[in-house]
């Protein structure tokens, strides 16, 4: 049974390495780097069978293409910063996300999730429409249930904003299948489904009156509504022991409110959202 000062230094050194830690991934709002099946569910490329060592993990960079925010046509090259770390396969940190598996079994998990999840930067409105303005980076509180049967997973997540910053909720709801093409490859390809509360949408697609005023979009309020639906794949080669060389594909389509909102509909937004990821990953 763990001591209340050693998971309190746990969670300490987590929440350090999750507040130094920049999410590059600037339309992201699910796992900020995606490469499969969640880490709660099936940590594929740990040997966790190891019990001298409770800690296993990975860390790498690379390089991805995004939406210079949620909605947008512009797209720009950033750097990608990846980092997972998992203790006795118990308390974890994935890619901006701290959290607890408090239920396990050989097929479902369960457990609750803290996240922090970047909002939208000024610099990369287009200026004729800056008056939208930004969006700060929230925190938000979940729970998360996830199963994984043979090489099949799927899992659903459930967060509520705690930080104010939006006052919404986001759920959203994934299945992968994972193909094996050699010992040392494999190929996951994905679909996702993301919904929003009408709070949550009216942050990111909502056009204010005052908004309306100073960008010569049209008043719009957000409702409710399943506002992504995506297709993905995710490639994985091990190049040896512990490196691994990883690339990704995501195709967004947004629907409901996304779709309908006048930001997307003007020649600065786009429905099609496009994501691109490469990267060299190192494990331990």
């Amino acid at each position: 049974m763990l001591s209340l000062s050693t998971v309190f230094r746990i969670w300490l050194l987590i929440l350090l390495l999750w507040a130094l830690y920049p999410t590059h991934a600037r339309a992201a709002d699910v796992r900020t780097n995606t490469a499969g099946p969640p880490i709660y569910l099936k940590a594929v490329e740990f040997d966790l069978t190891d019990s001298k060592n409770p800690w296993h993990g990975r860390y790498g960079a690379g390089l991805v293409l995004a939406p210079d925010f949620v909605g947008s046509e512009d797209y720009a090259f950033n750097l990608d910063l990846d980092l997972k770390l998992f203790w006795k396969n118990t308390v974890f940190f994935e890619n901006g996300t701290l959290g607890v598996i408090a239920f396990n079994n050989r097929i479902w998990r369960a457990g609750a999730l803290v996240r922090g999840v970047q909002g939208r930067r000024l610099a990369n409105i287009p200026k004729p429409i800056k008056g939208l303005g930004k969006i700060e980076t929230r925190l938000d509180g979940g729970i998360f249930l996830g199963a994984s049967l043979y090489k099949s997973y799927l899992t659903a997540e459930l967060f509520t904003d705690i930080s104010g910053v939006t006052k919404g909720e986001t759920f959203n709801l994934e299945a992968g299948y994972t193909m094996e093409l050699s010992r040392q490859a494999r190929l996951v390809p994905y679909i996702r489904l993301k919904w929003g509360s009408a709070r949550h949408l009216q942050a990111f697609f909502g056009v204010t009156t005052d908004q309306a005023a100073s960008t010569g979009l049209a008043r719009f309020t957000a409702r409710a509504s399943m506002h992504e639906s995506s297709i993905g794949m995710i490639f994985e080669n091990h190049l040896n022991k512990n490196w691994r060389f990883n690339a990704s594909a995501n195709l967004g389509l947004l629907n409901g409110s996304a779709a309908d909102s006048p930001l997307t509909r003007s020649q600065y937004g786009a429905r099609e959202q496009i994501t691109l990821r490469a990267k060299l990953l190192k494990t331990f």
